[in-house]
């Protein structure tokens, strides 16, 4: 089963170090969105986040939320 690891750049940056097992990209994009609505309370206006999904050392999905003001 493939590793993917979920980092965040941000004003608190995350690197995951330990990753998650997974079946699928798919599966991997489905914890990216769970991800990212599990930390969308803490982001403040003006902050700017991006989230990657990265297999085997490549990014495979990006996401990024940003305050456009």
């Amino acid at each position: 089963m493939p590793k993917y690891f979920f980092h965040l750049q941000s004003a608190r940056p995350y690197e995951d170090d330990g990753g998650l097992d997974l079946p699928s990209d798919p599966a991997a994009w489905v914890e990216a969105k769970r991800f990212a609505r599990d930390i969308e309370s803490s982001l403040k206006p003006g902050e700017t986040w991006h989230l990657e999904v990265h297999r085997e050392g490549r990014p495979i999905y990006s996401l990024k939320i940003c305050d456009r003001h």
